[in-house]
């Protein structure tokens, strides 16, 4: 009898597992970019030294690596978006 009860019973962990990885299934992108986000603060964190950088005509001393991964990531980011919003305005050639 005892057995009967713990087999139609399930635990509270039994039950959650079935819906684990739900998230993972229904949103491989966000995953995708969770991951690249947690990539990203462990390379930003591994350079927090100081460092020179030479710009055209001027050089800058003393400049935190993570302030320059910070700003050359926005950048980027600025230039994708332009970009994609730029393509995304032209019309085929009909």
């Amino acid at each position: 009898m005892e057995t009967e009860t713990s087999q139609k019973k399930s635990s509270a962990l039994a039950r959650g597992s079935k819906k684990s990885g739900q998230w993972l299934i229904s949103h491989p992108i966000g995953a995708l970019q969770l991951l690249g986000l947690i990539l990203l603060i462990i390379i930003v964190a591994q350079n927090l030294e100081p460092t020179s950088i030479d710009i055209l005509f001027w050089t800058l001393v003393d400049i935190p690596k993570l302030l320059l991964l910070v700003i050359s990531m926005v950048a980027g980011a600025l230039v994708w978006e332009l970009a994609k919003r730029t393509l995304l305005r032209r019309k085929p050639a009909a």
